[in-house]
């Protein structure tokens, strides 16, 4: 008896919905560039109980929790009125806790993902982020990191992080899709201080092969914190994705104090001071 062989993509894409205004372009970039046929769409928003008095987070956590929920299934009708998939493609988590308990999570951790995440905010703004420095630092998977305007799905340049020894098919095959773009700019950073030169020079062979329809241009960086790559971007504004490799041994060495992120108030309707 002959085994029907399963044709389903092994990585799932993984959208982080915490950046409310940025949910869409993130699906819209991942169905583009990431969706196979078959590919699971699963979609992560985040929720916490209340950490000051006993009443209110008695009554607070089944309306923060709502809240998740229901935003997840505004985003699970949207997707499927907009793409021709099926209902069993999508799978929604309204987690408890912040996205690094998430990322250790057995739910993440059993299964290999392209993460997409879109916050509304210009790259030159992302290293003195902390909640974007640890998200990074957390995934270890492939990453996709879209800034610019929400309402703006077009691509200006894509930055790539090579910071393992041979790049991921994966991620070799979604830059192969927009680099049928020729519009688009490719920059690849290269860390010369962890690599040798013959593997710097075979990384540049097999992006060279992968964009040589498009503009790409190699930098090399000494430095051995990968987070202070961020700040090598380009300063001016613009649609822009940034993209990590899978890489296990990703250790950002971040000080940054804990505060709450304004992104995160405002995705729930939430004004703390200024913010």
């Amino acid at each position: 008896m002959q085994t029907k062989r399963n044709n389903k993509p092994n990585e799932k894409i993984l959208i982080l919905a915490d950046f409310s205004e940025g949910n869409w372009r993130a699906i819209q970039f991942a169905m583009k560039h990431l969706y196979q046929s078959g590919s699971e769409i699963c979609i992560v928003q985040t929720w916490k109980k209340a950490n000051f008095g006993f009443s209110m987070v008695r009554d607070l956590a089944p309306i923060l929790q709502n809240i998740a929920v229901n935003e997840l299934e505004v985003i699970k009708t949207k997707l499927l009125k907009n793409y021709p998939l099926d209902d069993t493609q999508i799978k929604l988590y309204p987690f408890e806790g912040n996205l690094l308990s998430f990322f250790s999570s057995e739910v993440f951790q059993d299964k290999k993902w392209h993460v997409v995440m879109a916050p509304c905010e210009n790259s030159c703004k992302l290293s003195s982020n902390p909640r974007i420095a640890e998200i990074i630092d957390g995934i270890k998977q492939p990453l996709y990191i879209l800034t610019g305007e929400s309402s703006n799905t077009e691509i200006d340049d894509v930055n790539v992080f090579a910071t393992t020894v041979k790049p991921s098919k994966s991620v070799l095959s979604s830059l192969a899709k927009m680099a049928l773009n020729k519009e688009i700019e490719f920059r690849v950073y290269l860390d010369s201080s962890t690599f040798s030169v013959s593997i710097i020079e075979a990384c540049k062979r097999i992006f060279s092969k992968v964009c040589k329809s498009s503009s790409l241009q190699f930098y090399e960086s000494e430095n051995t914190d990968n987070q202070l790559g961020l700040e090598n971007l380009p300063q001016e504004n613009g649609q822009r994705l940034i993209v990590f490799d899978e890489n296990y041994q990703r250790k950002y060495n971040t000080k940054f104090r804990s505060y709450i992120d304004s992104w995160f108030l405002r995705s729930k309707g939430i004004c703390v001071g200024n913010s």
